[in-house]
């Protein structure tokens, strides 16, 4: 610990380095000031960590130049040495952070208990302080996380909270945003732990330069490439915060090569009281990615049209509608297809349009369906969905009824696209699904557990697996463990419990009933039967 002495009489500092032997208690002594004016000068050059210091001092007095101690916020300890016995002095000394205060000349004993007792206090902070530094980022997440899984606190705690840990977030509108990322396939990446915490940095620092404009804002890390970014939004904002995070993503992909599918909460009133919320929220948004492919950026504002499906849609008599058409095949929907196409032709007929008219719009609101389908699915482009080719079949139709035949068929494909589409990306997540069952089926597996594993909600992974599989996710789990033991049963010498606890299930009698329910045999009998 360095201390230095302020005092205009120079006897005080030269008996106090004399008297006392400062080295031997842990203490570097630093040169002396003669006044705080000279004492700042020499704070700035030698950094004290306790000061001894005389109240009254020409020019800049003892207690003015704590007042400047403090004003800049400077962590050094002080203790007065005065020859004025007055209780002003002492109080005013005390509010500006003086530790003691002690009349001149000053008892050693009790200098020397007094500065000792300082030195303990600031050595227990600064092993506080380190603590807390080295612990940081994990006490940082816990808070964070703790608001995610539902804690809640109101304004005044969560401002202490966020500003002790020094986490920049504000009450107020927020977005939460998960920033899920996928390796190009072109460029694989087999790194070590000491890499993906490389990595996870870099992708910590494109956001920060990326999302500069925005100083209120936070991202954690909550597992394998994946992260939550929190920001602080106003109302007014919103629109830049939807380019910036477009931007994130571009720059996700050009500068680490990785394919950012980032899903975005409703907008929050505050963090403190709806953290969980958001968080849902912000999964609910994630989880199109299923639908649209990675690279996305997709606010679940944007999906609420999903919730509202009128399937007694009618179509005014004066003109069609483009939000039926897309709406029938966002939502896969045969019957509003058909439902819409019966309307728009209902309309043409009773149209006085000429010929060329009539084809024109039909090609009008065909572009409108292709378009639709490729804002879904950005691989596909609208040359893909209707090349020149299919519009001049339009245009060579004879007659109405043929226009609508070759209308129907056009949109039947565009509707057997789309759910092929979707199946392949049903197919990707049950496959993933059936994968994680297969590596960790000697492990304790729900349903629940399955979903976190493809970022999936319960209720729709199971019913994704059944709507693929064609049965139940837990059937297909105790298929695979009697599948594993019936070939340890036919191939190894293994005592029962140990098929058992190897396939998946700790309990030998629940294994034995099972098995022989399932197979109509026992593990004995089923051993026999195959040796």
């Amino acid at each position: 610990m360095k201390i230095m002495v302020v005092d205009d009489e120079p006897i005080v500092p030269q008996a106090l380095r004399a008297l006392i032997p400062w080295e031997e208690h842990g203490f570097t002594w630093l040169p002396p000031a003669e006044n705080g004016a000279e004492a700042l000068e020499l704070i700035e050059r030698d950094r004290p960590d306790l000061l001894l210091l005389d109240c009254r001092m020409p020019g800049l007095t003892g207690l003015e130049l704590l007042e400047e101690i403090n004003a800049r916020g400077l962590p050094i300890k002080s203790v007065i040495l005065s020859g004025h016995d007055e209780f002003v002095y002492a109080q005013q000394a005390i509010k500006l952070g003086a530790l003691d205060y002690l009349l001149k000349p000053p008892d050693l004993d009790q200098l020397l208990h007094v500065v000792l007792s300082v030195k303990q206090s600031w050595e227990e902070e600064r092993k506080l302080k380190h603590q807390l530094t080295d612990h940081l980022p994990m006490v940082r997440f816990r808070f964070l996380t703790s608001l995610l899984e539902g804690a809640r606190f109101n304004e005044e705690l969560f401002e202490e909270k966020t500003g002790f840990l020094q986490i920049p977030l504000r009450v107020g509108p927020i977005y939460l945003a998960i920033v899920d990322l996928e390796e190009d396939p072109d460029d694989p990446k087999n790194y070590s732990y000491e890499d993906q915490q490389l990595m996870n940095f870099a992708v910590l620092n494109v956001s920060e330069e990326t999302l500069a404009a925005w100083p209120h804002k936070f991202m954690i890390c909550p597992g394998h490439n994946r992260f939550v970014l929190l920001v602080n939004v106003a109302d007014a904002d919103k629109r830049k915060f939807r380019n910036d995070l477009r931007a994130l993503a571009d720059n996700l992909r050009t500068t680490l090569r990785y394919s950012a599918m980032i899903g975005v909460s409703a907008h929050g009133s505050s963090l403190n009281t709806e953290g969980k919320s958001l968080y849902q929220s912000a999964k609910t948004a994630l989880e199109y990615k299923y639908y649209t492919g990675p690279g996305e950026v997709v606010f679940v504002e944007d999906l609420e049209w999903e919730n509202v499906v009128a399937p007694d849609l009618e179509l005014p008599a004066s003109a069609p509608v483009d939000e039926a058409l897309q709406l029938a095949l966002k939502i896969g929907s045969p019957e509003q297809l058909d439902a819409w196409l019966g309307d728009f032709i209902l309309h043409l007929k009773s149209s006085d349009y000429p010929v060329q008219v009539t084809k024109s719009i039909a090609v009008k609101h065909m572009v409108t369906a292709a378009d639709s389908l490729a804002t879904m699915h950005p691989k596909l482009t609208l040359d893909d969905l209707l090349p020149p080719p299919q519009i001049s079949l339009f245009f060579a139709a004879a007659t109405l009824d043929q226009l609508a035949g070759e209308l129907r068929r056009y949109l039947d494909g565009l509707l057997r696209r789309t759910l092929d589409l979707r199946k392949d990306g049903k197919n990707a997540v049950v496959e993933k699904t059936k994968l994680f069952i297969a590596e960790r089926f000697r492990d304790n597996i729900t349903l629940e557990t399955a979903a976190q594993e493809v970022h999936m909600s319960p209720v729709y992974l199971s019913f994704l697996f059944k709507q693929v599989e064609g049965v139940n996710l837990s059937d297909y789990l105790t298929e695979t463990r009697l599948g594993e033991a019936k070939r340890l049963l036919a191939t190894t010498s293994l005592k029962t419990y140990e098929v058992a606890v190897r396939a998946g299930y700790a309990d030998e009698k629940y294994f034995s009933r099972l098995f022989k329910k399932r197979t109509g045999l026992t593990p004995t009998e089923y051993r026999n039967r195959e040796a």
